[in-house]
């Protein structure tokens, strides 16, 4: 018997689930939620981009980007961190007014609320449903925002990488693959957006899609390298190389204050377990893909030539948490107490 979806148009992936799997799901949930709660690590805000500022001041007046990197980055803070970021968004920021670039990233940020209303309210059948995605879709754009004017390349890139996301459909893959290029562009910590999505194009049988996503990969790629190159020539690396560590220590404490912004550090991480459940459940191709950026952006962070990768998915966290009600409910459905069993008489 098919269950009845709560606010979605169809039941979830949990609603297919046996009743010991279900149990096992409930409790995993459970556990996991308490371990979320006593979260004692403080959400930390991304660092501010100080060098990225002086440079693009620096251009405006005539300067050249390698130069000034060389000039800058003995003393600023972030000169390390900076290292590996391509000089497409200070090309950029230093051809245009400040007022200029404020319109662009509001029209940009306008666009992903569309675009995201649009394929999220498709989602449900009524109208709260509905309401409760745009508005936690908004709030997950408002979290980019302030990334953004903290962290230009880190806020550009999940933004970038969100619309990306929610524009991809099978049929029309076109346009999010050169999001997803130009998100890669601006910080090669997007690179992973490419490359995911390829890995699901070649997973669904989607060859052609897979080539545009894997050309978008290319080109970013290619970036980063001629990058890295012209400013190692400017300023060689240091002699001693700090190891890599296997997870990095703060990727979740980032990813907790870009996406959830003001809330507490317990709270924040019971939430995005939450919407982690709740794209998991979600019976579409977007659900696996959303997921597999936030974790891949965890676990990649700091990975990808020393840039933070956590906050990729900084846009997609609250929007989850519309998709959890009909998820938790599945759940709850598909693991009772005892089993039923309806007797019926036929009088012949």
């Amino acid at each position: 018997m098919t269950r009845s979806a709560l606010l979605l148009v169809a039941p979830t992936r949990l609603g297919r689930v046996e009743r010991g799997a279900a149990r096992w799901w409930c409790a995993g949930l459970l556990l996991g939620l308490i371990a979320a709660v006593g979260l004692s690590e403080a959400s930390a805000r991304p660092a501010a981009e100080l060098l990225h500022d002086s440079i693009v001041a620096a251009m405006r007046h005539g300067g050249r980007y390698y130069e000034t990197f060389r000039d800058l980055a003995r003393t600023a803070p972030d000169g390390e961190e900076a290292r590996a970021l391509p000089p497409t968004l200070a090309a950029v920021s230093a051809a245009v007014p400040s007022w200029a670039m404020l319109l662009l990233v509001g029209a940009a940020l306008a666009g992903l609320v569309a675009v995201g209303v649009q394929r999220l309210t498709a989602l449900f059948a009524g109208a709260a449903g509905q309401v409760l995605a745009a508005l936690l879709l908004v709030a997950g754009t408002v979290a980019v925002a302030l990334l953004w004017e903290q962290a230009p390349h880190a806020g550009w890139a999940a933004l970038l990488a969100a619309y990306a996301v929610l524009l991809r459909r099978a049929e029309r893959w076109g346009t999010a693959a050169a999001l997803g290029c130009a998100a890669a562009v601006i910080d090669p910590a997007a690179l992973l957006v490419p490359a995911l999505m390829a890995a699901f194009a070649l997973f669904d049988g989607g060859a052609r899609e897979a080539l545009g996503w894997l050309v978008a990969l290319a080109v970013g790629g290619a970036v980063l390298a001629c990058h890295l190159w012209a400013v190692a020539a400017a300023v060689p690396l240091p002699a001693e190389v700090p190891p890599l560590l296997v997870a990095p220590p703060d990727a979740l404490a980032r990813l907790l204050g870009a996406a959830l912004p003001g809330v507490a550090p317990g709270i924040a991480a019971a939430l995005m377990l939450l919407a982690l459940l709740g794209w998991a459940a979600l019976p579409r191709a977007l659900g696996p893909r959303v997921v597999a950026l936030v974790l891949a952006g965890l676990a990649a962070d700091d990975r990808i030539a020393g840039l933070h990768s956590a906050t990729l998915a900084a846009a997609l966290v609250a929007p989850g948490l519309a998709l959890v009600p009909d998820a938790v409910a599945d759940l709850l459905r598909g693991a009772p107490g005892r089993r039923r069993i309806t007797v019926t008489r036929v009088t012949r």
